[in-house]
């Protein structure tokens, strides 16, 4: 009797881990090339566990049509993000194509008339984060793939999936160790924290944190302004808000590089140092990062990885759309530096 092929068996016929090649049997992350690989031996070989429909259907031209919530503005972080997406797409021979919506004038009927006249097969969103749209968006029963989602409940929990950083773990690592190198007990954040899940997520990250360094922590010592009414650009909006709080911080976790750097020059203009009398942390490290003075301590996500994950999620929801909606978290790392580099 012919022996059953097995993971180990691929593994060593491609000179792969055994990890590498269960990952791409079982729909894990790997590079593309390589699941095109390891699923051309194994059907080769007639690894009896493989999934054949995945493989039949992965030479499908599916229409992705992705969507945007308002101009990207932040152009630095989403530039190398839908760079990403574009060439994944690419290399599927999947047709993309983009939309950007207004709230304040472009009606939902608009927007799906115009998926509905694409017949397109699934969605990608980027900076989508208003309640209405979404439930409507996801109301039209197409896959929907969100980087990012609202903070507000939504009354469904059926074909769409969530990208996200791993923003609460990296905030509240942060604030422990900033903690233990100075003995910081007084964090302050600074951010429409209502205003997307990653921004709720940051704040909440920091408040549990402070929790676990054993402080208190009250929603008065935050600046948590609503950013359709304060302008977090403008350097003196933030002083006034700072000179507001009842004890000054001694560090600002920002929601994002931008923010942090317009919290470095409010605090410039009130003679107070970074880093020596406050430290400043960002999130996202875009080269306004690297460029403000001084130098911005931020996380970085991989947002090349980002758009493969997007693209690799999406598919996985149009080929099986009565799966449970995930939310995937992508893991951040921090880079350190002049922002909270305290001389002690």
């Amino acid at each position: 009797m012919k022996k059953a092929v097995t993971i180990k068996d691929i593994a060593e016929q491609l000179n792969l881990s055994r990890n590498t090649v269960a990952k791409a049997l079982n729909g894990q992350y790997v590079p593309e090339k390589t699941r095109e690989t390891v699923l051309r031996k194994a059907q080769e070989m007639k690894y009896k566990s493989l999934n054949v429909n995945h493989i039949e259907s992965s030479g499908k031209k599916y229409r992705i049509l992705l969507v945007s919530g308002k101009p990207l503005n932040n152009m630095n972080y989403f530039v190398p993000l839908i760079k990403s997406i574009e060439n994944n797409c690419f290399e599927k021979n999947y047709e993309l194509f983009q939309y950007t919506h207004n709230g304040n004038k472009t009606t939902f009927k608009e927007v799906s008339d115009y998926i509905s006249d694409l017949k397109a097969d699934g969605i990608v969103t980027i900076e989508c984060f208003d309640k209405d749209f979404i439930s409507k968006l996801i109301n039209l029963g197409k896959p929907v793939c969100f980087n990012d989602f609202t903070t507000s409940t939504v009354k469904t929990d059926k074909n769409y999936d969530i990208i996200s950083a791993n923003d609460a773990y990296s905030v509240h690592a942060i604030v422990k160790s900033l903690h233990n190198r100075y003995n910081i007990t007084r964090f302050s954040f600074v951010g429409d924290n209502k205003h997307c899940r990653s921004f709720q997520e940051r704040y909440n990250g920091m408040l549990t944190g402070i929790l676990a360094i054993g402080e208190t922590h009250t929603r008065s010592e935050d600046i948590l302004c609503s950013d359709s009414a304060f302008n977090y650009g403008s350097p003196n909006a933030i002083k006034t808000e700072i000179l507001k709080l009842r004890y000054r911080p001694e560090c600002f976790i920002c929601c994002n590089d931008f923010v942090a750097r317009n919290v470095c020059n409010a605090l410039k203009a009130l003679n107070i140092s970074v880093p020596q009398n406050a430290l400043v942390v960002g999130f996202d490290n875009v080269s306004e990062a690297v460029a403000s003075f001084p130098a911005l301590t931020s996380f970085s996500v991989d947002k090349e990885f980002l758009g493969t994950e997007t693209i690799r999620t999406l598919i996985n929801r149009i080929e099986a759309p009565d799966a449970p909606s995930r939310v995937i978290t992508v893991s951040t790392s921090l880079i350190s530096r002049d922002s909270t580099s305290k001389i002690v």
